[in-house]
């Protein structure tokens, strides 16, 4: 059973999990929280810990277990366009607007690295940490691709993507292994390789490009503009269309052979893969316009829906034992209560009785103390 958290304009962060039903799969909402007081742009998972970064220059770190706050990490001073954790789930990188990328390290949130002017001073766009956690790739407003080597925590190299036909990055994602990696730009998707450190394959779509999801090294899904989402096979340069919304496609993420799609009008979809078929397995509308989705894979931290008949035995228990507490309230009550008659019954034990008996030679001393009493009287 997975959850799909998804990050909306409107600031809210919501969650949705695939339960089964007696007529099929659906998607229930989970939970909802109002952590960002503006649009939240980029959201990222690792373990327990949920991070949300939007345009109130803010990054909000959400604990999945007790589904609250953690902590809120003021570190920009601009838009945070991108949240990445590490895949071992150690660090945490941001990049916002002020060009600066962070690295934050996670349980005590302390900053360790700040690479300021990461790109030149211009808004950072896209982060993506490779598999290995050895190093990773970002793109920003100067038109360059740069490598970031984790281990040292320096910068490596650049690459200008001008000069490779590339203009307007606004998205980079590696593939499940680390070997190749997507970069979407105005009307075009270029595949890169890591060993070649250069472009392979490029497919030029009839719709801009929004979005790009990996199933594997060799395939993956880009989301349009029209709605419409297109199967890209790297090795055969091979490419399959199919119409998934209405609207623009504006995240996507796959994961155990379920690819879940988010519109920019707020439909979510998951979808089976079966070789070249897609098919639909149900949808829901979020109410809100979606930026961004976000998979949890601990299971355990799904909140599980009770079925009617476990509602039922459990008001029937609680029923059960408000009446029992009812009946024993009452009959302490009756017990309580004072006999009829205008004398109070007190009960002693035997020990506590003849503790309580006076003395003979306490009974002649008061009696002296009366009679003198009443000789002063007189």
């Amino acid at each position: 059973m997975d959850e799909i958290i998804v990050g909306t304009y409107e600031g809210f962060l919501l969650g949705y999990s695939l339960r089964p039903q007696e007529d099929g799969r659906k998607l229930k909402q989970t939970f909802a929280t109002h952590s960002h007081t503006a649009s939240v742009r980029c959201i990222s998972i690792a373990g327990k810990f949920l991070a949300s970064g939007g345009t109130d220059d803010k990054v909000v770190v959400i604990d999945l277990k007790t589904r609250k706050e953690h902590t809120v990490l003021m570190n920009h001073d601009g838009t945070v366009n991108t949240v990445a954790f590490t895949h071992g789930g150690t660090h945490l990188l941001t990049g916002s607007d002020d060009g600066c990328i962070i690295v934050t390290r996670t349980g005590n949130w302390q900053t360790e690295k700040i690479w300021k002017k990461a790109h030149g001073g211009q808004p950072v766009t896209a982060i993506s940490v490779h598999p290995s956690d050895k190093l990773a790739l970002s793109i920003g407003g100067d038109k360059t691709l740069r490598t970031w080597n984790l281990v040292k925590g320096r910068p490596a190299f650049t690459i200008n993507l001008g000069s490779k036909g590339v203009t307007l990055p606004t998205e980079i994602k590696f593939s499940p292994t680390g070997d190749r990696f997507s970069l979407i730009s105005l009307q075009n998707i270029d595949v890169w390789t890591i060993s070649k450190a250069g472009l392979e394959k490029r497919l030029t779509c009839n719709s801009k490009p929004s979005t790009a999801q990996w199933t594997d090294d060799d395939k993956l899904f880009v989301g349009l503009e029209n709605g419409n989402l297109i199967k890209f096979t790297v090795s055969e340069t091979r490419a399959q269309t199919f119409q998934a919304h209405k609207q623009r496609v504006k995240c996507m993420h796959y994961e155990n052979e379920t690819l879940y799609t988010a519109s920019s009008t707020g439909e979510l979809k998951s979808w089976s893969i079966n070789d070249n078929i897609l098919e639909e397995i149900c949808s829901a509308n979020a109410a809100c316009r979606v930026t961004c989705v976000a998979l949890n894979r601990q299971n355990h931290l799904i909140k599980k829906e009770k079925s009617d008949e476990e509602i039922e035995e459990q008001n029937d228990s609680d029923n059960s034992e408000n009446i029992s507490d009812t009946d024993t309230n009452n009959v302490q009550k009756a017990s309580l209560k004072r006999k009829p008659g205008a004398f109070v019954t007190i009960s002693y034990d035997d020990k506590e009785a003849e503790e309580n008996k006076p003395s003979p030679a306490k009974k002649i001393k008061r009696k002296k103390r009366n009679k003198k009493k009443n000789k002063n009287v007189e």
